[in-house]
């Protein structure tokens, strides 16, 4: 049996993932809980019932036996799924992307470069002076990020050029 004959059996079919469905089981009557997961195993139909019931009972509810569960061994059952394609990336967007980071940085850093050269050292304390200091250090280190970012940009418009992709 194939899992696309076995879903239309069942109520309230719902699709967890790529590989795995809940649905009400057969097997319980009126409830109204997805208690049965459904999914593809190598062989057959895999099926497991989260209130207990067995995969006899499940079986039997729907009026089918448990080997057709089972994948005929001549023909392949399992539902084909075509290979995902990998996304295309739009260099010139993410160099945008990269152009303002680097931009946020380095006016971020220039602002607490300039604030630190009007700092009046004699007025803070040690810890005060500290972190300061170490402020300072960490917009020093966000220009050189800045200029990799730039760079990286640079790299990204200049592939997409040379690849002929520009003029889209």
């Amino acid at each position: 049996m194939t899992l696309d004959a076995f879903l239309a059996q069942l109520e309230c079919v719902r699709q967890r993932n790529s590989s795995r469905w809940s649905a009400r089981c057969p097997a319980h009557g009126g409830q109204s809980k997805t208690t049965l997961s459904v999914s593809e195993g190598d062989q057959g139909l895999l099926l497991r019932c989260w209130a207990g019931c067995t995969i006899a009972e499940i079986c039997a509810s729907l009026g089918i036996q448990q080997r057709d569960l089972f994948y005929d061994s001549t023909t392949n059952h399992r539902r084909t799924r075509p290979a995902p394609k990998p996304a295309r990336v739009d260099r010139v967007k993410l160099a945008f992307s990269f152009d303002l980071a680097a931009l946020d940085l380095r006016l971020r850093a220039e602002r607490i470069i300039e604030a630190g050269k009007h700092l009046n050292i004699a007025v803070l304390t040690d810890e005060e002076l500290d972190r300061a200091l170490d402020h300072i250090a960490h917009a020093y280190v966000d220009q050189e990020r800045a200029e990799l970012f730039e760079h990286v940009a640079d790299t990204l418009r200049m592939r997409d050029f040379t690849e002929g992709n520009h003029g889209r």
